[in-house]
């Protein structure tokens, strides 16, 4: 064998090599990548100008696993909150790893919730949703909760809340995901439900909460059933956010239906991720998310545990909206 072919043997070796090694590194989560970034405009950071005429929400996903990276996320949410003072929070599901509880008594209401978002530095509601995980427990301990603690909010798998910022109200509808990704017999009483939910709303803006996404470039990707059921519901009913976690990363995605998907997943375990040709940011960083609501104006925020990485903003005033503050009346 001459030199050049020798060479080459060695080159292909090497590169077989490296590439094996990468994807055993990506298989174990040992290298977590942002694969395919393209450049973004980062956003105009958003202010609070006066906290009792804005709405606020924290968004995290996934937070049931003890991590260093957990603690670090929860510690930026807590600086975060000392000077934005949200309204409320999101849990994104899979709220307890591996197994979610047994019970109410179950110890980890205390070590994963209480504790961890202690009510000094998050006195306000914490609007909860069911992931996977929370299905290997009694899932049914976690709805019944609610009715120990002041702050923890699942009233059903199912619920709505309503926000109001003076003329502006703001429509928030849990759903329990893993039933319609599982096609569970009750699957179809969570889209009827919705469905009802929707088109009664006449809210400025409406946000569905769920924990598996619907759009999503990131490793678990979605299920065939969810984006078979649910995104004609959101465009129907001209729904603005979609926010779910499942996929351990942070993403925005734009449906091109009129509404976004928000992925908030990374609050305790990390994945690579993707973008797409729907994707507007994406980052495999430990954060969290915070909506920001004012008049007719919404932003949407990513935070990584130092820095902000992304800001997008909905304009959704009216022209009443517009000509009060240009000094006007209609």
């Amino acid at each position: 064998m001459n030199k050049i072919a020798k060479r080459t043997v060695v080159v292909v070796a090497l590169a077989m090599l490296v590439y094996g090694g990468y994807r055993v590194a990506a298989h174990n989560q040992w290298l977590i990548v942002t694969l395919g970034e393209r450049a973004f405009e980062i956003g105009a950071s958003p202010e609070v100008i006066d906290p009792d005429s804005e709405f606020s929400l924290l968004v995290v996903g996934d937070t049931g696993y003890d991590s260093p990276q957990r603690a670090e996320v929860v510690a930026a949410m807590r600086r975060h909150t000392s000077e934005t003072v949200p309204d409320a929070a999101v849990l994104l599901g899979d709220n307890f790893y591996e197994r979610g509880v047994d019970s109410v008594d179950d110890p980890r209401f205390q070590t994963d919730f209480e504790n961890l978002f202690d009510e000094h530095s998050f006195p306000f509601p914490f609007y909860v949703c069911l992931g996977n995980h929370d299905y290997g427990g009694d899932v049914s301990a976690q709805v019944h909760y609610t009715e120990i603690s002041d702050r923890w909010m699942m009233p059903a798998n199912h619920y709505a809340v309503r926000h109001r910022i003076g003329e502006v109200a703001i429509d928030l509808f849990v759903i329990d995901t893993y039933l319609i990704a599982n096609r569970d017999r009750r699957a179809n009483e969570e889209l009827v439900w919705l469905d009802q939910q929707l088109s009664q709303s006449d809210a400025r803006f409406k946000i569905v909460i769920g924990h598996h996404p619907a759009i999503s470039g990131g490793k678990h990707g979605v299920y065939p059933v969810i984006a078979e059921s649910l995104p004609g519901l959101f465009r129907d009913h001209a729904v603005d956010l979609y926010l779910s976690g499942h996929d351990h990363d942070l993403q925005l995605n734009e449906s091109g239906q009129g509404w976004c998907q928000i992925v908030s997943g990374s609050g305790s375990k990390l994945r690579s991720t993707s973008w797409t040709e729907q994707t507007a940011f994406a980052k495999a960083a430990p954060g969290f998310c915070w909506l920001l609501i004012r008049e007719g104006e919404l932003w949407v925020t990513f935070y990584s545990c130092e820095n902000r990485l992304f800001t997008y903003h909905l304009d959704k005033r009216s022209a009443k909206d517009v000509a009060t503050m240009q000094g006007r009346t209609l």
